[in-house]
């Protein structure tokens, strides 16, 4: 009884694995993703407004922190590699604002395509870009997140 409820199960996690590959294969080319933008697109910004204002505010917030502590401390110590790169390329005020600007561009279209995960996806940003903007300011003082203490052991 056992070994057939684990073939039954093998079986079930196989059809549904099988019908996810089928529903994610449905992007045949680029007239597919053109027309999921265009339909996604009508009535996005009225439905998803609250989100977008509290991202804006949050990368405005996470922005301006980044740029008073690359004006302190400069490029090198940002730890997102592209923003590191945008900051050494266009400078210590302009990179940050410029890397922040590509992120939102990229999160408007993430959630244009994904639209029924985009409050998922604005949550989770709006709290990672709440969050860096408070460690730019007083939580590099304050700790260093594990993850950075052993980056610095790798290199």
């Amino acid at each position: 009884m056992g070994q057939a409820a684990t073939v039954r199960d093998w079986l079930e996690l196989n059809i549904v694995s099988t019908e996810f590959r089928v529903k994610a294969m449905r992007i045949r080319s680029v007239s597919d993703i053109v027309e999921r933008f265009r339909v996604n697109w009508e009535g996005y910004g009225h439905e998803c407004r609250v989100f977008l204002i509290l991202t804006v505010l949050a990368a405005l917030a996470d922005a301006s922190s980044t740029v008073y502590f690359m004006l302190r401390a400069g490029p090198d110590a940002e730890g997102h590699p592209a923003i590191r790169l945008i900051a050494a390329v266009f400078g210590s005020i302009l990179g940050p604002i410029v890397g922040k600007l590509c992120q939102f561009t990229a999160v408007v279209a993430l959630t244009v395509y994904l639209r029924r995960w985009a409050a998922y996806i604005f949550v989770a940003v709006i709290v990672l870009y709440a969050w860096a903007a408070w460690y730019n300011v007083w939580g590099c003082d304050l700790y260093s997140p594990r993850l950075l203490d052993w980056l610095d052991h790798l290199t």
